[in-house]
């Protein structure tokens, strides 16, 4: 049997109709697999990030407390004790994991007399995905027990720091456990995971494809986690936040545009400091140590001379 000869037009018809039969499902298929393969990386399990404060010259203590969310394992910690004696304490909100983050914002703490608890985070307890801050923000209360334990801690002068997932898990954590926070300094967070996957996949890829990326996202968050996408929104624990809030973002972040939506939420409750020309992260490069010093210190001062009187 012979196979029926085709005109040059029809081989051109055949050869597009294939090349559409693959192609078609491919393009569909791969802003689906980019949003599960980007939430598959931001959530891997990992433990890194932290420093050793000796090298900063400060005297400090290896301490360590129970986690409730991993029975019969001790989280490992850094207390960093002020020069002076003093009643005020900042829990550092880990982001990615090691104890000893961002020592160069510790240091902006230490210069404003207050002490400092670092401690590590889940990944580094368990072979555990990062939940961007949800799970996270569990934590925080492990380690307020702990400070509570403490004679050197005034139970109702203790604050939290953290940056990017560890700013967004400091947010949620002040909702949590609001009787206990006395003010909340939160860096270059999320507003809304949910809201900034749909606007960046809807403002950059083209032909309609976001939604397919967004799925993705929503679907990798989902099976990597185990919960869904739409706990990780800090917008949403600002009303239940009675503390003092201070928000730090670069003027070149893409997330500003969330931390003015909060500050517009909170009212005058929440503060935002836009560092010029900031980027994510950037905050003491751009505006100096001694800048991004003066601004804790006042903000503390502030805080602390207002819920005194």
């Amino acid at each position: 049997m012979t196979t029926p000869h085709r005109t040059p037009q029809q081989r051109i018809r055949f050869i597009a109709t294939v090349t559409l039969a693959i192609v078609i499902p491919l393009g569909l298929a791969l802003p689906f697999v980019l949003g599960f393969g980007f939430i598959s990386v931001l959530t891997a399990p990992g433990c890194g990030g932290g420093q050793d404060p000796a090298g900063m010259g400060w005297n400090y203590e290896d301490v360590s407390f129970p986690s409730s969310e991993f029975p019969g394992q001790m989280i490992p910690a850094y207390w960093i004790a002020a020069d002076e004696p003093s009643e005020l304490t900042v829990i550092v909100v880990p982001t990615s994991g090691g104890r000893g983050e961002r020592l160069d914002e510790v240091a902006a703490y230490r210069a404003a007399g207050v002490n400092v608890l670092s401690y590590a985070g889940r990944t580094c307890l368990a072979p555990v995905t990062n939940s961007l801050g949800y799970l996270e923000a569990n934590a925080v209360g492990d380690a307020l027990a702990y400070l509570n334990t403490r004679g050197d801690v005034a139970p109702n002068q203790i604050g939290l720091h953290g940056f990017s997932a560890g700013g967004a898990a400091a947010l949620m954590a002040a909702a949590r456990f609001n009787d206990q926070i006395a003010w909340v300094v939160s860096e270059g967070g999320y507003h809304n995971f949910n809201a900034e996957i749909d606007e960046n996949s809807l403002t950059h890829l083209p032909l309609g494809l976001g939604p397919l990326f967004r799925f993705g996202a929503l679907f990798g968050y989902r099976v990597t986690v185990g919960v869904d996408m739409s706990v990780l929104s800090p917008i949403d624990a600002i009303d239940a936040i009675d503390a003092p809030v201070l928000l730090i973002y670069g003027t070149r972040e893409p997330s500003l545009a969330g931390a003015r939506e909060m500050q517009r939420v909170g009212g005058e409750n929440i503060r935002l400091w836009e560092v010029p020309g900031a980027t994510h992260g950037g905050y003491i490069a751009a505006a100096g140590a001694a800048e991004y010093e003066e601004r804790i210190k006042e903000f503390l001062t502030t805080e602390n001379t207002e819920n005194t009187e």
